[in-house]
């Protein structure tokens, strides 16, 4: 349990960073299938994970599913002070928020999506694919470490969070990305776009044991 635990963290902390699109839609909700196909007996036991990112010009929150819906877990992220970003989870019937969540999205610029440690991007305007509407082009992200992620993007997005220390960025917002991990390669793919933001979607619900990160993931070791 802690592994996956931790799994769907650094997917939630992969998933804002790293792109810098210029043009038109700059609010909206995009609704993300997630597989890891080649995954561990154990990795496979989430089985298809869904993944929302709603966003608009002042913020933006990841809502995340896995395992049948039996862990949920959420991130509340300020385009401009990171350090007021929330983050809630659910799971097992216990719903938990991260007390420390922002000095913890502050960390994730080691994560597995950060571009921090990209080397370079090759682009492919010729191989391209429609994706939950938007016609989307490719490009390859070449890592530091020799690890590539394969994304295709369209510009017709204007994702608001940018990690500012990236001096490398994407041309335009991701709706299919394949990046390798440790346990093997991760897979996700947008099924659904719209341009209505739920008015919950930037708000922590109620019910919500405060605790720490640290302290939930010694919960999580013992599960």
């Amino acid at each position: 349990m802690k592994k996956i635990a931790q799994i769907a963290l650094t997917t939630l902390l992969f998933v804002g960073v790293t792109v810098n699109a210029q043009t038109q839609l700059k609010k909206g909700s995009v609704t993300y299938s997630m597989t890891m196909p080649n995954a561990t007996e154990e990795m496979a036991a989430m089985g298809e994970s869904t993944i929302t990112v709603h966003f608009d010009e002042k913020m933006q929150a990841t809502d995340m599913s896995m395992m049948g819906g039996m862990m949920l877990m959420k991130t509340i992220v300020p385009n401009e002070n990171k350090k007021d970003s929330k983050m809630t989870v659910e799971v097992m019937g216990m719903k938990y928020e991260i007390t420390d969540a922002g000095e913890d999205a502050s960390k994730a610029s080691n994560s597995v999506g950060n571009l921090e440690n990209a080397k370079d991007i090759v682009y492919d305007k010729k191989d391209t694919k429609e994706i939950a509407g938007f016609k989307c082009y490719k490009a390859t992200v070449n890592m530091n470490d020799g690890t590539k992620s394969t994304f295709y993007i369209t510009e017709a997005i204007a994702p608001q969070m940018v990690a500012p220390e990236s001096n490398i960025k994407l041309a335009g917002y991701p709706l299919e990305i394949t990046t390798q991990t440790a346990q093997g390669d991760m897979v996700m793919k947008a099924i659904k776009f719209s341009k209505d933001v739920p008015a919950e979607a930037f708000k922590v619900g109620e019910g919500f044991t405060k605790t720490t990160m640290a302290e939930f993931q010694k919960q999580m070791g013992g599960m």
